[in-house]
């Protein structure tokens, strides 16, 4: 399950891939176009500034922009940032306690390794470049045409 802080992020990223090159975008035009709260939007993008995937340009015409090329930003660093790891052991969850099978903990050991495997190959394996290009795409197929 991913928290509205982090498809928050998830979709503030989107923007600026979306919008990559043509200067800074503010938290009024991140919050509009991806219908994010304001609010919750700068504290955010603090925190994606501080894990190095966004810069601020301060001044008249400041906002934000990608600190590095869309196509190296995968939404698996940006979820794990924002949630941490996908399958986190539980808190006292060692085959040590009395009353524990090891043969059963290691059953689902395996089971959550292998979902997490594969959640990171879907995650990490998909960057904001295509994304941004899957978007540019999408809003297309919606465009009326009146040519006659």
């Amino acid at each position: 399950m991913i928290s509205n802080k982090c498809n928050y992020a998830l979709r503030a990223l989107l923007e600026l891939a979306k919008r990559d090159g043509g200067g800074p975008a503010t938290i009024v035009d991140i919050a509009q176009a991806q219908s994010i709260p304001a609010r919750f939007l700068e504290a955010i993008l603090r925190q994606l500034k501080q894990a190095g995937l966004t810069e601020s340009v301060r001044g008249k015409k400041g906002g934000y922009v990608l600190a590095k090329p869309a196509r190296s930003i995968t939404i698996g660093e940006v979820i794990r940032l924002m949630e941490g790891p996908f399958f986190a052991p539980e808190p006292g969850s060692s085959s040590k306690g009395a009353g524990q099978g090891t043969r059963t903990h290691d059953v689902f050991e395996k089971i959550w390794r292998r979902a997490e495997d594969a959640l990171n190959e879907v995650y990490d394996s998909t960057n904001f470049a295509d994304l941004a290009e899957a978007d540019r795409q999408a809003s297309m197929q919606f465009v009326a045409d009146y040519t006659i």
